[in-house]
């Protein structure tokens, strides 16, 4: 395994890792603040970090094509924009656990959409490390699925679980179509692009709410709670997954996707003191088993840096998220 792949994989983790963390603080946002509000102005606090990043690379803005502005388009609006809106929501009425459990759908998601959209084989090795994220997936689940857990008493609705499983369609969407223009967007550049259409997205439904909103009465944790989603989940969290997604095939990024609920899992048990079960720890290996399996196979295996979308002409993937 090389350098670049190594790099590639603590990129991906890292990313994960932080993303699973924005459960737990989205689970906190949405019990205290407005939604669209609360998401603008962390957008915002993202954007004064990265357009500083990025103006060294300011000409590859106006090198972007009609076809790489709706790419990028799309990654906004299914990938931050949605995603948000409906992960926030559904955390008003499911925990943070629940929501962690069904972000492990998102390997399964993202494989199944690689090998439609993109064409990339399934080996039986990427088959078996899917089917362990899958099954850990399962195990996280199976204390309040089968109503063992302490709080099981307090199911969430079938209503915000829906609206969970729809915010993990379009994260999974957004790591295909990000593949579509990994080799002529930097991650940089295409971080920067998707947050700032994601807080254009945000900005007309937040002014309405902030003229409802007694912004006096927010707390100095409410601020502090918006910058740590805006600088960590938003601008190093996607900057690491854009940067990883680009040395990878999806398939690969799929499983490691699967770190998520790991986080959250964790996270919930320690920030929000949700019930533990060994049924979680568990589940958390056979993740980790899964991610392995992909591990072990990329070792015999090039960079997919090459790969490019029918009709294109490849292109050196540039440095940095």
């Amino acid at each position: 395994m090389n350098k670049s792949q190594w790099t590639a994989y603590l990129e991906l983790s890292g990313a994960a890792v932080l993303i699973g963390s924005s459960v737990v603080a989205g689970k906190i946002t949405a019990l205290h603040l407005p939604v669209f509000f609360s998401q603008a102005v962390s957008l915002a606090a993202a954007l004064l970090v990265l357009f500083p990043l990025t103006w060294r690379r300011r000409q590859e803005w106006l090198r972007l094509s009609r076809r790489d502005l709706l790419l990028l388009l799309l990654q906004a609006f299914l990938g931050m924009f949605l995603f948000r809106v409906l992960m926030l929501y559904g955390l008003q009425s499911a925990s943070a656990v629940q929501a962690g459990i069904l972000t492990s759908l998102t390997p399964a998601a993202v494989a199944l959409l690689s090998v439609i959209f993109l064409k990339e084989r399934l080996t039986p090795r990427l088959v078996f490390g899917v089917l362990c994220a899958a099954v850990g997936a399962a195990c996280i689940g199976a204390p309040g699925w089968l109503g063992t857990a302490s709080d099981a008493a307090a199911p969430a609705s079938y209503a915000g679980l829906l609206l969970i499983l729809a915010a993990v369609a379009g994260e999974a969407a957004l790591t295909i179509i990000r593949k579509l223009t990994a080799s002529s967007v930097s991650p940089l550049t295409g971080t920067t692009c998707v947050t700032l259409f994601s807080f254009l997205m945000f900005l007309p439904f937040s002014l309405a709410e902030a003229v409802r909103t007694d912004l006096s009465a927010l707390r100095m944790e409410d601020a502090a709670l918006m910058l740590y989603y805006g600088v960590f989940v938003t601008a190093l969290a996607y900057l690491l997954w854009f940067s990883g997604v680009s040395k990878v095939s999806a398939s690969t990024a799929a499983v490691y996707t699967g770190c998520i609920p790991v986080s959250t899992v964790l996270l919930s048990y320690t920030v929000l003191q949700e019930p533990f079960s060994w049924a979680h720890l568990i589940g958390g290996a056979f993740v980790i088993a899964g991610i392995r399996q992909v591990s072990v196979q990329s070792m015999a295996s090039p960079l997919p840096t090459d790969r490019e979308p029918k009709g294109r002409r490849a292109a050196q993937p540039a440095a940095g998220k």
